[in-house]
């Protein structure tokens, strides 16, 4: 333990129930008082021996006693940060540190400890204790994963702490990305401490073992890597080596061109154990290049080995006068590195008297120059690490930087305000501008739309000053900003009288960076100014802004871009708006259709499978559609209104175009042979209500919007639906997503008054009934159908075969034109033929491809032949599978099969026909 002065300390002796603490109020008591009877006076050595045995006490007395100089003597004893170093550095770090937390609670309990080892003060249940070490546990970082316990795990009251640490700790959680990724990114490099013996300690042990000592004072400085505090312990061990009053240290900094001698700790006394002018960054002595002697030394490389070295005219004597110092002898030497190149000067200041010395003799020179060529090394090391920690530091701002940015990206004004906080944090100036350009401008007429400037000042710190008026009335240096997007350089000016003069402004240094998007296009200009610390922006800044205007390109970009989807977004709700305004039937039409009266089904034979496919108009296929809903029980059942169905199929009507064949009436008659299917065939009692109502509303609208050419056409052409689809079903995907927003629009949906489970399932019904149509899905599941048929072990009880039936059930209502009669079957063809030759024209001029036979108008001689191949192929085998589960079918069979026949013998006929009798050909087959 250090010395310290004799204190008087009381202590009863017959009263052997004292209490420890009214014991230290004792010893706390150093004032002059008159010894009592029953008392004893007690000496130096056996206070230490009390304080060891009561460490408790000694360090409640120390927490309530000692003042910051004590503290800061002892942190610098044991190589530690002074207070004010520490708490500098804990306001430049974003992300608490768990060993800085550690150091001021470990310094406090190790106090009294004798080196470096610090002990765990045993828990007292005191409520002072406990306040305490509430307090403490307060600054520890919440993201921890253990803490030490000093108290044992069974005591109730640890369990308690326990619990309640742990309740804090998850409490404390961050609930933003942006504190996870700085504990993420935090660095998990230390600085390595070695505690330093007391002056006193070195000089005894260099007067007994010159060597030891030597050893000693070079292993102290090969592990610390602080240059501040590696300046400390050189300066003092210089001072103790070359016996003199007091020593400085000075390094080389800046650019070769604007070179400086710095010292970051200020002549420091031989006895002293405290910071001096220098503790702080903002105290540090710098000192021009040239400058005095030190000046000399650091441009020549030579030593300066003086006596009354104020008459040395090199000599600057201005830090004598302020601190009434007078310098008798000096010894001023190089510092160099590895590469013999000069990183700092060393000085000594006044040779101890006692030693019988004058001045500092060539013995000295020899010891301080061969300790020099050790702090050289070091002093380079502790560069290299101020270096990486330096760019550590720059690498997270920036991933910082780049987590703000583009976790913000909907409100321009947000994101350019992030940017400008982020760039005063980052290279900590006074003011930042963002101005951006304007669409359309050119080089030679430079416009800026908005301009947004941040202030940090005293009295406003960051205060959002964003503008929209002129840039020349909302900043001064336009000038600068239209050169920046002139030329695409960087500039920055480090005349203040030259910015001063242009924008009239105090500006003592400006930075101005043109922001970039993606392509490399100029979209803005960042603008920085004065930084806090009174220097111009250097090299580092410029390479630091530069890096931090690329992720800001892109954020202001990215932010933009979405602005413009924002704008596309709402200009496409405005256009399905305006189109579903036109393509939805009126209330007036509704009513004009219900006051018209039409037949029955029966007597308009919709329930036969031989009905005629253009016996009805456009309006009475709606009125039809409506009595077979009725006949089907689907109106009342589900409680549909007629005039929201009447609606809903006008509507449904509308949005079918007006090609040759995928039109209305082929909506209306897929659903007339389903109806009839389901009257004649035996299917009804197979499928529930729910089932036949998706089924009837899929028939309907199965091709909605269909635009007369197929899925392989979209695919091949790249359009808008192959791009939003898929290559997969795209137009059976376009009908389903067009019937959906019919069933959304107001008083269209006849589904309104289902539950919500029969909601879902009949949208699930009508999504399967519109894929079902497509051929590519009857090719997949025909042959599971085929062979549950065949091998009749079905049971349509079963989900997965009820799937199965009612898509083949669609696609066989889709293909019912084939089994009609003759006539109808020639008119379908015709139409159907004159859609196909109408795509095949489209690919052969405009996709410049040759298109398949049976939409190639020159091969209109082989389309009895390749109607034949269509129903061998497709119709016939999936009636007949059909015919199987029920009799009624076989009318469908038979149909199919005289329609193919008519077809074969006109393609037995084709030489004749296309040798000369083509008016009789066409005649015929109505193609």
């Amino acid at each position: 333990m250090t010395s310290m002065p004799l204190c008087r300390l009381e202590v009863t002796c017959d009263d052997d129930q004292a209490s420890s603490e009214d014991q230290m109020v004792a010893a706390s008591n150093t004032e002059q008082v008159s010894p009592v009877p029953n008392t004893k006076v007690l000496s130096l050595a056996e206070v230490e021996d009390w304080l060891d045995d009561h460490r408790d006490n000694a360090a409640d007395y120390f927490l309530r006693e000692m003042d910051i100089k004590f503290i800061d003597r002892w942190l610098m004893t044991h190589g530690f940060f002074s207070t004010r170093e520490y708490i500098a550095s804990r306001r430049n770090s974003n992300t608490p540190n768990d060993s800085d937390e550690h150091l001021l609670v470990d310094q406090t309990s190790g106090y009294f400890s004798d080196g470096p080892q610090l002990t765990t003060r045993p828990r007292l249940k005191s409520k002072k204790f406990l306040r305490q070490n509430f307090a403490r546990s307060k600054r520890k970082n919440a993201l921890r994963e253990s803490e030490p316990i000093s108290q044992s795990t069974d005591s109730p009251t640890h369990a308690r702490r326990h619990s309640f640490r742990d309740f804090r700790r998850y409490l404390s959680l961050p609930s933003r990305s942006s504190h996870i990724l700085n504990h993420l990114i935090e660095s998990k490099v230390r600085i390595p401490r070695v505690p330093s013996k007391g002056v006193e300690a070195k000089r005894e042990l260099r007067f007994t073992n010159e060597r030891q000592f030597f050893l000693e004072i070079v292993q102290e400085i090969a592990h610390d890597l602080d240059a501040k505090s590696l300046t400390w312990k050189i300066i003092t061990n210089l001072a103790v080596l070359v016996d003199s009053d007091c020593a400085s240290l000075y390094l080389i900094e800046g650019p070769k061109d604007k070179r400086m001698l710095v010292s970051k700790v200020f002549d420091v006394h031989c006895g002293t154990d405290i910071f001096l002018p220098g503790s702080g960054k903002d105290d540090e002595i710098k000192v021009p290049w040239g400058t005095g002697i030190i000046g000399h030394v650091a441009n020549t490389g030579m030593t300066v080995n003086l006596i009354n070295p104020n008459q040395d005219p090199r000599y600057n004597d201005e830090v004598d006068k302020i601190r009434g110092y007078r310098t008798d002898t000096l010894l001023c030497m190089p510092i160099r590195n590895a590469d013999d190149e000069i990183i700092g000067v060393a000085q000594a200041v006044n040779k101890n008297l006692q030693s019988g010395e004058q001045q500092f003799t060539e013995e000295d020179e020899k010891l301080a120059r061969a300790y020099l060529e050790f702090c050289g090394i070091a002093l380079t090391n502790a560069r290299l690490f101020e270096m990486s920690q330096k760019e550590y530091e720059r690498n997270r701002s920036l991933l910082e930087v780049a987590h703000d940015l583009f976790e913000e990206q909907t409100s321009l004004e947000k994101v350019i305000l992030k940017i400008m906080q982020r760039a005063q944090q980052l290279l900590k100036c006074e003011k930042a501008a963002v101005l951006l350009l304007q669409e359309g401008s050119e080089s030679e007429n430079v416009k800026f739309s908005r301009t947004f400037e941040l202030t940090s000042s005293p009295l406003a710190p960051f205060s959002p000053v964003i503008s929209s008026a002129e840039p020349e009335t909302s900043l001064g240096l336009l000038r600068f900003a239209k050169r920046v997007v002139a030329t695409g350089e960087v500039l920055n000016i480090t005349d203040p009288k030259k910015i001063s003069g242009e924008s009239g402004r105090h500006i003592r240094s400006l930075l101005c960076m043109p922001i970039r998007e993606r392509d490399y296009k100029i979209i803005g200009v960042a603008t920085i100014i004065n930084r806090l610390d009174g220097l111009v922006f250097d090299e580092n800044d410029e390479q630091l802004f530069k890096a931090f205007t690329l992720f800001c390109g892109l954020g202001i970009n990215n932010t933009l871009m979405y602005s413009e989807l924002e704008k596309a977004m709402a200009r496409q709700k405005v256009a399905i708006e305006v189109i579903s305004y036109h393509a939805t039937a009126t209330q007036k039409d509704i009513k004009q259709f219900l006051s018209r009266h039409l037949p029955e089904a029966k007597k308009l034979e919709l329930t036969s499978l031989k009905f005629d496919d253009f016996s009805l108009t456009s309006d009475e296929m709606i009125l039809a559609s409506i009595h077979m809903f009725q006949d089907l029980g689907l109106l009342s059942h589900f409680k549909i209104d007629v005039s929201v169905l009447c609606l809903f199929l006008a509507t449904v009507r509308k949005n079918y175009r007006n090609i040759p064949y995928h039109n209305w009436r082929h909506a209306f008659n897929v659903a007339q042979v389903m109806f009839a299917i389901l009257k004649n065939c035996g299917v009804k009692c197979v499928l529930s209500d729910l089932e036949i109502l998706g089924m009837m509303v899929g028939c309907l609208c199965h091709d909605l919007d269909h635009r007369g050419t197929n899925n392989a056409f979209q695919q091949k052409t790249g359009s808008a639906l192959a791009l939003l689809y898929g290559n997969k079903a795209t137009m059976e995907q376009h009908h389903f997503n067009h019937a959906v927003m019919i069933l959304s629009s107001e008083d269209h949906n006849i589904f309104a008054t289902l539950s919500r489970d029969e909601y879902s399932r009949v949208m699930n019904i009508l999504k399967n009934a519109i894929l079902a149509t497509d051929l590519s899905t009857y090719f997949q599941l025909r042959g599971k159908f085929f062979s549950l048929v065949d091998n009749t072990n079905y049971e349509w009880k079963k989900e997965e075969n009820r799937e199965v039936l009612k898509s083949m059930l669609i696609t066989a209502c889709d293909l019912g034109a084939s089994t009609k009669p003759w006539s109808i079957q020639q008119r379908v063809a015709k139409l159907v033929t004159d859609e196909f030759f109408d795509q095949g024209d489209k690919e052969r001029l405009q996709l410049k491809i040759q298109p398949q036979a049976l939409m190639d108008r020159e091969k209109i001689d082989e389309l009895p032949q390749m109607q034949v191949s269509w129903i061998d192929a497709i119709c016939l085998p999936l009636y007949k599978v059909f015919s199987k589960i029920n009799s009624g079918f076989i009318e469908m069979v038979e149909g199919a099969v005289s329609n193919r026949d008519k077809w074969e013998a006109l393609a037995s006929r084709k030489v004749n026909l296309t040798n000369g009798n083509a008016e009789m050909y066409d005649k015929e087959t109505g193609v």
